[in-house]
């Protein structure tokens, strides 16, 4: 028998425990049901992590050096072709395009055979490797040739093609943090298999930031140039004079960013009647620039304006000389605004290797 004392302890210790009990239970469940605010909270951190080369997936650090024998089995196990295309192409006319990348490169990878088909190359070939946001960066795309990406098996698409020596160009898309490693592997395998191969990377353009709504278009404007020369004058001059000691002549950086910015700056002086806003997700407009603010658009079709770019960059002609061709939906001043702010940023840039001095559409 318990004396009255020590029933009374035992109460009060069955009563705290219970309370606790309860105390707990509530925490959890507010935890589990966040309130509308704290979602959007969330929401707004986890967007303002997508770094300016697309995509907000981070980036992969392993570096993966393949022994003969590793290189061996993966072309032997790509060679048949499947989804991605034929492995090879007989030379011809059309350049023939290796391609990784990641969202920011999509609006190229999807334009780019109908802006040359429309400019006479019947026979531009592509093959693609492509992921999202950091998935879709060169390394990336290198772990998952030789299956060393969180344990899933070879995605052997460009590997095999490479080995070939029957492609022209390999194109990556700029990534956040990115190493000179990371395009040298690359660079050194497809050398190896053909000698003049060439190479691209993509640079990225400004975001339009939730601090721009209560900002002037002046100041929108100047915030973005500003930004895209810090990152030309930086990190693209580094990348650009290193590839040019390692690979004389052999590496590009594809102005998109530039062209991006050029076309932004249009709009708001005006030049631009077919686009009611940059940012479609700000409300503003119906069709702009960007539509998530870091995207381009599709309603608008701005998302052409980089496949005119790759364009340029890769035939070396203005797609202004294009003739008997309109994108789908694109209205014709919009689009002759697009191929014009293409060809200016391609021959304004010190890194594309083009120049027009006569002014003819035609690289010198």
């Amino acid at each position: 028998m318990l004396t009255r004392a020590q029933s009374l302890k035992l109460q009060l210790y069955t009563f705290c425990f219970i309370f606790t009990l309860a105390s707990l239970s509530a925490g959890a469940k507010t935890k589990v049901e966040p309130t509308l605010k704290e979602a959007q909270a969330v929401q707004r951190k986890q967007k303002k992590t997508h770094d300016s080369d697309g995509g907000s997936r981070s980036q992969k650090t392993t570096i993966f050096k393949p022994s003969t024998e590793e290189i061996q089995a993966i072309i032997a196990a790509g060679t048949e072709g499947g989804k991605a295309g034929a492995l090879q192409y007989q030379k011809g006319e059309g350049i023939r395009l290796l391609m990784t990348g990641h969202s920011w490169v999509a609006p190229a990878r999807k334009s780019l055979p109908q802006i040359a088909e429309g400019a006479g190359f019947d026979d531009h070939r592509q093959r693609a490797h492509i992921g999202g946001g950091g998935t879709g960066a060169a390394n990336a795309i290198w772990l998952k040739e030789f299956g060393k990406w969180d344990g899933k098996p070879p995605r052997s698409i460009l590997v095999p093609a490479i080995a070939t020596g029957e492609w022209d160009v390999l194109t990556w898309g700029g990534y956040h943090k990115d190493k000179l490693e990371y395009f040298t592997q690359w660079i050194d395998l497809g050398l190896k298999h053909n000698p003049d191969m060439t190479f691209c990377k993509q640079d990225g353009w400004p975001r339009y930031d939730s601090k721009f709504k209560t900002m002037k278009s002046d100041e929108i404007l100047k915030s973005m140039k500003t930004s895209y020369s810090a990152n030309r004058t930086t990190g693209q001059k580094e990348f650009f004079a290193a590839m040019e000691k390692k690979y004389p002549g052999k590496v590009r950086i594809i102005p998109a960013g530039a062209a991006v910015v050029d076309l932004i700056g249009r709009y708001y002086a005006g030049k631009v009647p077919d686009l009611d806003c940059v940012n479609e997700e700000s409300k503003g407009g119906k069709k702009g620039v960007y539509r998530d603010g870091g995207h381009l658009s599709r309603v608008s079709g701005a998302e052409w304006l980089v496949g005119y770019v790759y364009y340029g960059m890769l035939y070396k002609k203005s797609p202004q000389l294009i003739e008997g061709f309109t994108p789908k939906n694109v209205p014709s001043r919009l689009d002759k605004t697009m191929r014009e702010v293409a060809w200016k940023a391609i021959i304004e840039s010190p890194y594309s290797r083009i120049r027009d001095e006569d002014g003819d559409g035609v690289a010198d």
